[in-house]
């Protein structure tokens, strides 16, 4: 039924065609696996028709059953770390069938009587010869992958002499097998063609180091589709060659791909290593290695706003990307934007990082190609690299280096980069990186399962302690965690051990230093809450509210210091207030002990412990501490909105019949976070805003929120360790005010936030400027607390007054000293939550102790059991070489020009060659008319168009799926089989008919194993 044979094959055909089609997406993926398995089904049941197979159910279904069941067991037991060498074990399977059917024919009858057929010689013999490299090179590939075999190239003397010798050994056994007309002189020729191409298929790949092994993956794979393909020339089967075509098409581009995203060529890849690449050019890496704990990574990843996770092999070997998935989680659960970032080498395989990913329930749209990831790495503040080395190497960026163009991930432009890792070895290529002696790099050595869980526990611990995500951007938000608390039942708490006392401010702040709504969180920690009467009255809270609340009302100041070990107060004290403080008294509030030292002499005196909240250390672990930053944000906030108050005019353009209005001017000066919160809301506001700061590091940040930055390129840096701006020298302070007297001119609103930490507020704007300022613009003045009133400046404008409002020459100037205090609830609630953040890392009452060992409670410590033990920071410069991990720029002088096309290449590009072209292809497509006949012609139009459906096809498949991709065309190449099976014969059982069952066994665990497998592989993807 020759009809029924030929329609069923079409069939089958398709399927596959939609097979390799429906994985160029993740929704389509499961259908095409399951279409591919329907083709082979059809095909191999059509093929109980044909002659060859001569009604052998019961040998096909003994030997194809139990295979079944192997491939089963296999793909099910198989972990997805040892996808890479799966897949070159069964391109083995695929290899050894074909020799098997290459053999069978050979020795069958019908193989027999075609042997007079040149072309029919040719077509076995070179079957044989693919399929036997394909065989023991794929052997020896998951050899090394599984580790039983070195990584590393085999360093054999002469060995391209030797594999040159090999192939022309066998190229002049082809001659004489095809001349020859003895069998048995055939027969020998066949078998040693089979030895010799095994040795070759051994030799070369076994030359190939462990870093090219995703190139050599794909390209056994293309090898299995010609031997596949070979073989149906050899059988006259349609199916097998658009099944080989179709494979061939699948491995050539994923190694064109593996080997772009190397810069790598093909001929590179399979003669040779990185082992064998010098590295001439590239410079070695400047600067010392910094390490860092687990808490430190998990402090990092909390504290970011957006993450990258970088994979390499290194979290395949470590099995650890379950871990990775367990952090990804948690941060997003905390509101942290979270990717991965792939590298097309990544891992052992084409998509290797993506399926092992997915098998740790990673979602789908997280996990983003290279390509993705560069163009908006300056975005992330933390980069997070996993077992990765040479795939973000900025060596690649140096002339002359082994890696030199080769594609990277961009890494070093992050904000901050820890890098997991066992040591300081070097990659594959054999070189080192440069990454890892940046100065925003940090190292984590150790086994990557080991420190990705210890990273896990203190992220997850840390995230518990977190006040919901949407905190970073809403004031609010950040109290809903404490909303929770007030709802505990106050039966749950337990017996205070210590007792706070909240003190009334008399220096002129309207803020308290614990809000109602805190008490419970107080209590909760083993704290009684003393309350003196009033204290929260200005701010807006009644003695009554902190009754409700759990918190104990006292009358008087000197009752709560009686009956509280530890005091707490917003302002500084007063010095009436620190005499009646006695021995052995915790204090915490401002203190500003840069420019207070009489008041420190006088608490160390009384034998007082004091903390000052204004003294946190710029470390990520003290962020839910940071008082300053806090009221900063809130600055910002009102001072823009008390700036368009006293503004004549909109904020926003306007478009009317009469005409265009446009939007006001905002210059803002101090991109600390009062700076860029005023910038963000004048952004907000719609007006056009302008920032400048003296540190360059802040330009990001400027722009992030909508505003254009202005500096000043004076190669002077203003930024010190810790992140605080520092005094600048005599130029750049006169260019500086040369550059603001320009830009106030032509604004509407100006913003001051600039300070010095520890020093008088920077002199900016003189009452000269004003003058040239436009009537009714609006200065507002955020620096009046520590203006230098001896020299007559308010704070960074001349004229400012303290928490006042006037007009000089036209312009209204407001100073504000703690503009804060004007929105008194929000104030004191976000001062409550710091407070209450620092009472839990003192040990609550329960463990309450002043640790000096630890960095950030040194850092907040001002007096100490009687003693003054502040010491000024000193203001050490940030090196700005490379700024926030930018690399330097290559060795090389400038950037290389164009190359111009050579001779040849003009020649290639020529109207003459492409007509020679023309000439010649229609020579050659005379001559196959000539030469073959009908039916070869119609298996090389088949092989031809195959090759292009499979080209497009191919390139169709999402990156991410291309483990799944080389898994289904190894089911594919089990189709083999129906090869296998054409060459049973009709007799009874012969040496070929066991050669065929053979190779039945093989195919039959490939398309079992090879099915199921990309089914668990797909199922593992969260869409």
């Amino acid at each position: 039924m020759p009809s029924l044979l030929g329609a069923v094959y079409l069939f089958s055909a398709i399927c596959f065609i939609l097979c390799l089609r429906g994985l160029s997406t993740p929704q389509t993926a499961k259908r095409g696996n399951i279409l591919g398995l329907v083709g082979m089904v059809a095909a191999v049941v059509v093929t109980f028709t044909e002659a060859g197979f001569g009604q052998h159910y019961l040998l096909f279904f003994a030997t194809a059953a139990p295979a079944l069941g192997l491939g089963l067991y296999i793909a099910q037991s198989v972990n997805m770390t040892e996808m890479p060498q799966l897949v070159a074990l069964f391109h083995s399977f695929v290899g050894l069938a074909a020799v098997m059917v290459g053999f069978a024919n050979f020795h069958s009858p019908a193989g027999v009587e075609r042997a007079s057929s040149l072309l029919r010689l040719l077509e076995v013999y070179a079957g044989v010869f693919v399929a036997g490299i394909t065989f023991t090179g794929s052997v020896v590939a998951a050899a090394k992958l599984h580790g039983s075999m070195e990584s590393r190239s085999l360093r054999v003397p002469g060995r391209h002499a030797l594999n040159t010798a090999t192939i022309a050994a066998i190229g002049v056994l082809g001659a004489l097998f095809c001349v020859s007309s003895g069998h048995f002189t055939r027969m020998l020729c066949l078998y040693v063609n089979a030895g010799l191409s095994m040795w070759l298929g051994f030799h070369l790949v076994a030359a190939i180091g462990g870093a090219d092994m995703p190139v050599v993956i794909s390209l056994l794979n293309s090898y299995s589709g010609v031997a596949l393909a070979a073989s149906g020339f050899m059988l006259d089967n349609n199916l097998l060659i658009i099944a080989g075509a179709l494979i061939a098409s699948s491995g050539a581009i994923l190694s064109y791909i593996m080997c772009k995203g190397m810069n790598r060529s093909l001929w590179n890849v399979v003669l040779g290593g990185f082992e064998e690449a010098e590295d001439v050019g590239a410079a070695s890496p400047q600067g010392a290695v910094q390490q860092a704990t687990a808490d430190q990574v998990a402090d990092e990843l909390l504290a970011a706003r957006k993450v990258l996770i970088v994979p390499g092999y290194g979290m395949a070997v470590a099995r650890c990307q379950s871990e990775l998935a367990d952090i990804a989680k948690n941060l997003m659960n905390c509101g942290i934007t979270v990717d991965f970032g792939i590298h097309p080498v990544a891992g052992r395989m084409p998509g290797h990082m993506n399926v092992l990913l997915a098998e740790a329930d990673v979602p789908y749209k997280i996990v983003k190609e290279m390509s993705e990831v560069n163009p908006e790495m300056s975005s992330y503040d933390v980069v997070l690299v996993v077992g990765a080395n040479d795939t973000v190497n900025p060596a690649a960026l140096e002339p002359g280096s082994k890696i030199s163009g080769m594609p990277v991930i961009e890494a070093w432009k992050a904000r901050r980069v820890f890098v997991l890792k066992r040591s300081m070895a070097a990659g594959y290529a054999s070189i080192e990186n440069p990454l890892f002696h940046l100065e925003n790099t940090r190292m984590l050595f150790g086994n990557a399962k080991n420190t990705t869980s210890a990273v896990f526990a203190r992220v997850n611990a840390r995230a518990e302690q977190m006040p919901p995500s949407a905190a970073r951007d809403d004031l609010e938000a950040g109290l809903l965690e404490f909303d929770r608390e007030e709802r505990v039942d106050p039966s749950s708490w337990p017996y205070p051990r210590m007792a706070v006392g909240v003190l009334r401010d008399s220096n002129g702040s309207v803020m308290v230093p614990v809000a109602p709504k805190f008490v419970p969180k107080l209590r909760k920690l083993a704290f009684r809450v003393n309350v003196e009467s009033g204290a929260g009255a200005d701010a807006g809270f009644t003695d009554e509210e902190y009754r409700r609340a759990g918190a104990e009302v006292l009358s008087g100041p000197d009752a709560v210091i009686n009956q509280s070990q530890v005091l707490l107060r917003v302002s500084a004290p007063s010095p009436d207030l620190v005499s009646r403080i006695p021995r052995d008294k915790v204090l915490i509030s401002y203190l500003f002990p840069s420019i207070n030292q009489q008041a420190l002499d006088m608490l160390a005196r009384q034998g007082v412990t004091a903390l000052a909240v204004d003294e946190v250390p710029r470390v990520t672990r003290a962020q839910k501490l940071d008082v300053k930053s806090a009221m900063q944000g809130l600055q910002g906030y009102r001072a823009v909105i008390e700036a368009f108050n006293a503004l004549p005019k909109l904020s926003k353009a306007s478009i009317s019949a009469a005409g265009r209005v446009e939007a006001a001017k905002v210059f803002v000066i101090g991109a600390g976070v009062a700076g860029l919160q005023a910038i963000s809301t004048a952004h907000g506001l719609g007006a056009q805003v302008f920032g400048h700061d003296v540190r360059s590091a802040t330009r990001e940040e400027v722009e992030s929120c909508g505003g254009k930055f202005i500096g000043l390129r004076m190669g002077e840096e203003g930024e010190v360790l810790g992140g605080y701006a520092r005094e600048m020298g005599d130029a750049y302070q006169r260019a500086q005010r040369e550059m603001i007297a320009n830009t106030i001119k032509h604004c509407d609103v100006v913003i001051c936030t600039a300070a010095i930490h520890g020093r008088p507020s920077p002199k900016l704007i003189s009452r000269d400027m004003l003058r040239s300022m436009k009537p009714g613009s609006v200065v507002v003045d955020l620096a009046t607390e520590f203006g230098d009133v001896r020299s007559g400046w308010g704070g960074n404008v001349e004229v400012s007054p303290k928490d006042d409002q006037i007009v000089v020459d036209g312009v209204t100037v407001i100073g504000r000293r703690r503009i804060e205090t004007r929105m008194p609830i929000q104030a004191s609630e976000l001062f409550s939550m710091n407070i209450c953040n620092l009472l839990e890392d003192l040990g609550g009452g329960s463990n309450f102790r002043i640790n000096m060992d630890d960095e950030v409670i040194r850092g907040l410590v001002a007096v100490y059991q009687g003693r003054n033990v502040w010491q000024p920071s000193q203001p050490t410069p940030v090196s700005r070489t490379p700024p926030r991990g930018q690399m330097p720029p290559p060795s090389a002088p400038g950037a290389p020009a164009p190359e111009k096309p050579g001779a040849f290449a003009q020649a290639l590009a020529s109207d003459a060659f492409f007509a020679m072209c023309l000439v010649v292809a229609a020579a050659v497509v005379g001559l196959l008319g000539i030469v073959l006949d009908p039916v070869e012609l119609k298996h090389l139009t088949l092989l031809g168009l195959s090759l292009i459906v499979g080209y497009y096809c191919v390139w169709a498949v999402t990156p991410s799926l291309h483990t799944p991709l080389m898994s289904v065309t190894n089911a594919l190449s089990g189709v083999i089989v129906i090869g296998c099976m054409l060459e049973y014969g009709t007799a009874m059982i012969s040496g070929f008919t066991l050669l065929a069952l053979i190779g039945t066994f093989l195919a039959s665990v490939n398309v079992a194993g090879g099915f199921f497998v990309t089914h668990r592989m797909l199922k593992m993807f969260q869409i």
